[in-house]
């Protein structure tokens, strides 16, 4: 629908540059742009769907009143759609869902967009304005990842065995998780990084040589859709 209305607005516009008196010189200068779209990103520790505020910088020349429609969309393609302009305030903010339980972790994409504005002069002439706008901002949606970390003494090897998962919403669950895990020591006051392990269904394992009780813990960063996490230190 709102294809049609673009194209009738467009034909409209047409007509009344072809027939109607010159084009003011404010007329001329017309215009409207997107400069920043915005969100901040999201946890998902839930399968629920998810209310966030999307944000809009522009600048207008001559212009009375505009709509904005940037199109959302995350790994699947188009998920939403933020709508901005001079019927609802404020202006350059809108509350918009999305559901990752359909629509996936990862990288979300905020734009194109597609604007109409329009513009009376002095003299009473109307003017209209429409099109996309290829401004784009980006936010992402990671699954919240946990960490857990055991250990077991055998005389002077100590073995450590991390555990990790995260939330996947199309799963609607915690799934095993394969991360870089970094098994880290406490030294003084700093954690020291002893070995770093690519987890296999979920688990990671490292032995080493040690004489006297120590605190151990396992952490890894995050990524585009999964979050970093950092277990419990644990004293063998």
């Amino acid at each position: 629908m709102k294809f049609l209305k673009r194209a009738l607005v467009a034909s409209v516009a047409a007509v009344t540059l072809a027939i109607g008196p010159a084009v003011s010189a404010e007329a001329a200068k017309m215009s409207f742009d997107v400069t920043k779209l915005s969100a901040k990103n999201m946890v998902i520790a839930n399968s629920d769907c998810k209310y966030f505020d999307v944000h809009m910088k522009y600048k207008k020349k001559n212009v009375d009143s505009w709509s904005v429609d940037a199109d959302i969309a995350g790994r699947y393609g188009n998920a939403t759609t933020a709508f901005f302009g001079t019927y609802s305030r404020p202006y350059d903010k809108d509350r918009a869902m999305i559901c990752p339980s359909l629509e996936g972790l990862g990288k979300y994409r905020i734009g194109p967009s597609e604007i109409d504005a329009d513009y009376d002069d002095a003299d009473y002439n109307s003017y209209w304005y429409a099109r996309t706008d290829y401004t784009k901002g980006y936010f992402y949606v990671r699954g919240k990842a946990y960490a857990s970390l055991s250990t077991k003494r055998s005389g002077k090897t100590v073995t450590l065995t991390s555990k990790t998962k995260v939330y996947n919403p199309e799963k609607y669950g915690k799934v095993t998780y394969n991360p870089k895990v970094k098994f880290q020591v406490k030294s003084g006051s700093k954690w020291k990084t002893l070995k770093t392990v690519t987890a296999k269904k979920g688990k990671a394992t490292y032995k080493m040589k040690s004489k006297s009780k120590k605190s151990y813990r396992v952490t890894f960063s995050q990524i585009s859709w999964a979050t970093g996490a950092t277990s419990k230190s644990v004293k063998r």
